[in-house]
């Protein structure tokens, strides 16, 4: 997991948090930040995934060709 990834989850948990606190405090404004935040983490981590295994595709056939 790279830091990317560990960054999208956070914030997307910080969004969830947030989006709950909207919901029961009946704050709109919070409540689709929360969403918000939740949405770009997910992003976030998808693409710090896809950035992990193409970094780690590179790796593999770098070790392929010295072989």
């Amino acid at each position: 997991m790279n830091k990317q990834e560990i960054k999208g989850k956070a914030k997307s948990r910080r969004g969830r948090v947030n989006e709950v606190k909207g919901v029961l405090t009946e704050n709109h404004k919070l409540e689709r930040h929360g969403a918000t935040q939740r949405v770009e983490g997910s992003i976030d981590t998808i693409l710090g995934g896809i950035r992990r295994q193409i970094g780690e595709s590179i790796e593999r056939l770098g070790a392929s060709i010295k072989a």
